[in-house]
């Protein structure tokens, strides 16, 4: 056989997809590293929190401090109460329990993960408005829907490259489920991909900058927990991905 014949091709396509799957695997090790390191972080950072938040109640307690002092006082307690909220943010995510089903409150789940993923949006100067309604609680692994917020918000960051909106909105959806839209002010997303961005290893972003595994992912999870994607767009007018979850 010589170039150019159906073998050579075949077989062309079938390093792409090995070279693919180990990229995949790769990436899916680099994750699971980053969450151990991820937890060790917490936990050293949890510790001497411990210590700052029992020194403050001594402080406290011995009374006579000014008005300032208080103030700064109470400063210091939101903040200790805000890391402490980070960090159990973080050792939730990066626990890796599979299968543990929940009832959730959708709405506080995702205040959660964005609690973790605001700073990185205002780096990128991406700004972020939230539209949440009262919620019936879902059953559904938690994890797993963390995973799949920070890969929708993630990939509408992404697709703005640096200054946009963000919006992320709850609602009711008939009678039996709930919905989550993320909506981003980006390019758009050309009709004819629309159904393609869910395959594997798809990606429209440069060679090296993704595995074109984020949206597949969140398909496979959403399916495991009962639930739906889906994604409304017209080119020059941004994204948005609907997420629906049945309700108890």
């Amino acid at each position: 056989m010589t170039a150019g014949t159906p073998y050579a091709y075949m077989k062309d396509m079938t390093n792409l997809r090995t070279d693919q799957l180990l990229q995949a695997s790769l990436h899916q090790e680099k994750l699971a590293e980053l969450g151990r390191l991820t937890a060790g972080i917490a936990h050293e950072i949890k510790n001497p929190l411990a210590i700052i938040g029992y020194a403050l109640e001594l402080l406290c307690r011995d009374g006579g401090l000014t008005p300032f002092q208080v103030e700064m006082a109470e400063r210091i307690e939101a903040e200790i109460e805000r890391l402490n909220s980070l960090t159990s943010g973080l050792l939730s995510f990066s626990s890796g329990h599979e299968g543990r089903r929940r009832l959730v409150a959708l709405n506080e789940l995702i205040e959660d993960v964005m609690s973790l993923l605001r700073f990185e949006l205002q780096r990128q100067s991406i700004a972020l408005e939230t539209d949440f309604v009262e919620l019936p609680l879902v059953l559904a692994d938690p994890n797993k829907l963390k995973q799949v917020v920070i890969n929708l918000v993630m990939n509408a960051a992404q697709a703005m490259s640096g200054r946009g909106t963000v919006t992320l909105r709850t609602c009711r959806h008939g009678e039996r489920s709930v919905e989550l839209s993320v909506a981003d002010t980006g390019p758009g997303i050309a009709p004819e991909l629309q159904e393609q961005i869910f395959n594997p290893f798809f990606t429209t972003k440069p060679e090296g900058e993704g595995t074109g595994l984020g949206l597949y992912l969140c398909r496979n999870l959403l399916k495991e927990e009962g639930g739906e994607i889906f994604v409304e767009s017209n080119p020059g007018l941004g994204a948005t991905f609907r997420v629906r979850l049945p309700v108890e």
